[in-house]
């Protein structure tokens, strides 16, 4: 079976600096080499390599979405010692070809998720 990828003006771009992925207080992640997406009609989205997140705080989820110009995501649930996010995290493990750079970053989205950029 052939996957169809909509072909759609998104915009991959390297992040300045540092960015810190804060969940419950608590840095979980911390990349120089995190990505910022900008796909129209959605909010834009940091992508964080996988490797620059903390190990052993997340466990697979059967959960999976279909994006027409992404691909198929799968989802992490985050589980620290104080809190769970479940299916608060993630990625593309087959990308459509126009954003394969994110393969292997995983995007984190939740009320207890923030953002914090510094410089190097």
């Amino acid at each position: 079976m052939t996957r169809q990828c909509l072909d759609k003006d998104i915009k991959i771009t390297p992040v300045s600096g540092r960015v810190h992925v804060i969940f419950d207080d608590a840095e979980i992640a911390s990349s120089l080499r995190a990505l910022e997406v900008e796909e129209p009609g959605e909010p834009v989205r940091i992508y964080v390599p996988r490797e620059d997140v903390q190990p052993g705080i997340l466990e697979a989820s059967e959960t999976r979405t279909s994006n027409p110009a992404m691909g198929e995501a799968s989802y992490y649930t985050i589980k620290t010692l104080t809190a769970d996010g479940p299916d608060q995290v993630w990625y593309y493990p087959d990308p459509c070809p126009q954003v394969e750079s994110i393969r292997d970053h995983l995007a984190f989205r939740g009320d207890r998720i923030e953002y914090r950029r510094s410089e190097v």
